[in-house]
């Protein structure tokens, strides 16, 4: 995943306003990496006023994940510290 420097980097010789096409040209005319090129063809189809508005609107490594997705990370990773033999265990909704 790029970072977001590597992107700025890239688009920065664009024309603002920019589409993505030309901002994904610029990057290839800059020589930007397959992974800045990847997180550009990202963007939503929109005209970009500056290299901070694609900055915002692509992926990159620094993003830290919302609070939705770290609720569910930290679900995931915790443990009931109850015996399996001690859980309560729902009613199977396939028996009569």
């Amino acid at each position: 995943m790029a970072t977001n420097d590597e992107v700025l980097h890239a688009v920065r010789d664009a024309d603002y306003p920019a589409g993505k096409d030309a901002l994904i040209a610029t990057a290839q005319a800059s020589g930007a990496s397959e992974d800045v090129l990847k997180a550009l063809r990202t963007l939503p189809l929109a005209d970009y006023d500056n290299a901070q508005e694609v900055v915002r609107s692509v992926p990159s490594e620094e993003e830290e994940p919302d609070a939705r997705t770290a609720a569910e990370q930290a679900r995931l990773n915790s443990t009931s510290h109850v015996a399996a033999g001690q859980r309560e265990v729902p009613p199977d909704p396939t028996a009569s």
